[in-house]
C-alpha cells in the first residue's frame, strides 16, 4: 500500500528515499536481500515496528517495491525538525529552569514529598546530549543515525545544543551554573538520549526517529521526550509512521510527550507526531502565563489538542558546551543558553510525567493522561492548561 502522500508525489523527485513496512511472517532480513539484489541501499532494520529505510531509489522502482512479497506499506521518508523558535533577547529577564519555570508545574512539591521520577527511565529522541556537561552526569546515550550528514563540520557530542538543553530541562541534576545562579530540571528521571537528529543542523528522518522509538521501546522507556516535528503528516494521522509508532509505545505503557509545533497563532497548526490522539501534546506559555505567539494551536482539525502547555519562552538550561543552539543567547560560550519553543515546553511536561510515574507507578496510559489534563476547561490555544502537582 502507497501512503497517499507518496502516491501523490511518486515523480516529484526523480531519487527520493522511502520507509517500508513489513509482513512480520515474511521477515525483514529475507526482503532486506531482496532489495539488496535489486542494487538498493538500506538503513538498518526496525525490528520493533518491521519497518526498514531504503536510502534515495528512483522514482520509476517505487511502484515495483510497493508489489514485492511482504511490503505492507510503502512511506516518502521525510525529514523532521527540532522546534526552536525567536532569539533571546537581551532586556528580557530569563525564566530560569531551577526557580521559577519548574515550579510552574510545583515540582518541588513533589521533591518535598519525596517524588523526584527517581526510579523513572525518560527517553530523549533529540540532537543527542552533552555527555560531560555537569547537569547530565551520569545520563546513557546512543545515536540512531545510520548516515551521518554533518561531514567535514568540527561537530562532537559537546555540540548537542537542542538535545542537551532539552534532557536538562526535563532531569538535570542541581548544578551552580557560571552565570551565578542555580538550575535544576523538573525530576531526577534516568536519562537516555537517542539522538535521530543532527546536531547542528537539527533535522532527522523519519526512519531515524521511528527507530529510535522502537529503541526506546525495547530498552524499558516509561516517558519518551520529543521535541521535534514536521508541520503536518504524511498521507494523514492514521497513515504516518511516526504517529503509528506512538500509538504502539503508548498502547505499550511508554508516555510520550510531544511539542506541538511553533506555527502559531492560526488555529489547526498542530504539528506532526504532535498530532496523534496517542501524545501528550504541549505547546508554550510565557512568563505571564500566556500562551506563546509561536505555540501551535487547535481547532476544527485537532480538536483534542494540545494537551497541556507548559513553559516555553526564554527557558534557561543546559547546552552543549561547544555550540550555540540555533535560535538562543548568542553569549551561550559556557554550557548554557535561554531558548524559546514548544521544544522548552515539553520537557517540563515530560518530567512532571516523571514525577507522576514515580508516585504512581500502577497507573495505566490513560490514568496519567487524564491526570495531567485536570487543570481546566479545554481551549484550542492552551488544551487543558498547566499540569500542577497540587491538582493531583
Amino acid at each position: 500500500m502507497l501512503n497517499p502522500y507518496l502516491e501523490t508525489r511518486m515523480f516529484e523527485f526523480p531519487l527520493r528515499p522511502l520507509l517500508i513496512e513489513v509482513d512480520p511472517n515474511v521477515g525483514l532480513y529475507r526482503l532486506q536481500g531482496v532489495l539488496t539484489s535489486m542494487g538498493i541501499a538500506l538503513r538498518p532494520a526496525i525490528p520493533t515496528f518491521n519497518m526498514i529505510g531504503l536510502l534515495p531509489v528512483p522514482a520509476k522502482l517505487i511502484e515495483v517495491i510497493n508489489a514485492l512479497p511482504g511490503v505492507t506499506a510503502v512511506h516518502a521518508d521525510l525529514q523532521s525538525n527540532a522546534l526552536v523558535e525567536m532569539p533571546f533577547a537581551p532586556n528580557h529577564e530569563l525564566w530560569h529552569t531551577t526557580s521559577e519555570s519548574r515550579n510552574v508545574l510545583e515540582a518541588g512539591e513533589a521533591f518535598k514529598a519525596g517524588w523526584t521520577g527517581e526510579t523513572v527511565r525518560l527517553f530523549v529522541i533529540d540532537t543527542g546530549i552533552d555527555p560531560m556537561h555537569p547537569q547530565l552526569e551520569g545520563a546513557e546515550w546512543e545515536s540512531a543515525i545510520s548516515i551521518p550528514r554533518e561531514a567535514g563540520l568540527d561537530v562532537g557530542p559537546t555540540s548537542s545544543g537542542h538535545g542537551s538543553h532539552v534532557a536538562s530541562t526535563a532531569a538535570g541534576k542541581l548544578h551552580f551554573a557560571d552565570v551565578g545562579f542555580f538550575v535544576e530540571g523538573v525530576s531526577r528521571a534516568r536519562i537516555h538520549s537517542i539522538q535521530a537528529l543532527g546536531r547542528v543542523i537539527g533535522t532527522g528522518f523519519t526512519s531515524e526517529i521511528v527507530d529510535a522509538m522502537g529503541r526506546a521501546l525495547e530498552k524499558g522507556a516509561k516517558v519518551v521526550n520529543m521535541s521535534l516535528g514536521s508541520k503536518e503528516c504524511q498521507g494523514g494521522c492514521d497513515a504516518c509512521p511516526q504517529c503509528r509508532a506512538v500509538r504502539r509505545l503508548t498502547e505499550n505503557g511508554v508516555l510520550v510527550a510531544i511539542a506541538a509545533g511553533n506555527s502559531g497563532p492560526d488555529a489547526n497548526t498542530i504539528g506532526c507526531p504532535g498530532c496523534s490522539p496517542y501524545a501528550i501534546t504541549v505547546g508554550a506559555i510565557d512568563r505571564e502565563g500566556q500562551v506563546a505567539s509561536f505555540s501551535s494551536r487547535g481547532g476544527p482539525k485537532f480538536p483534542t489538542k494540545p494537551d497541556v502547555v507548559a513553559p516555553g519562552v526564554d527557558i534557561f538550561s543546559g547546552t552543549g558546551r561547544a555550540t550555540q543552539v540555533d535560535g538562543g543567547d548568542p553569549q551561550a560560550g559556557f554550557g548554557y543558553a535561554a531558548i524559546s519553543g514548544t521544544s522548552m515546553a515539553t520537557p517540563h511536561v515530560a518530567g512532571f510525567l516523571a514525577l507522576l510515574a514515580h508516585r504512581n507507578p500502577e497507573f495505566t496510559t490513560d490514568q496519567f493522561k487524564q491526570t495531567v489534563r485536570a487543570g481546566g476547561a479545554f481551549n484550542p490555544s492552551t488544551g487543558w492548561g498547566v499540569p500542577k502537582w497540587s491538582m493531583f
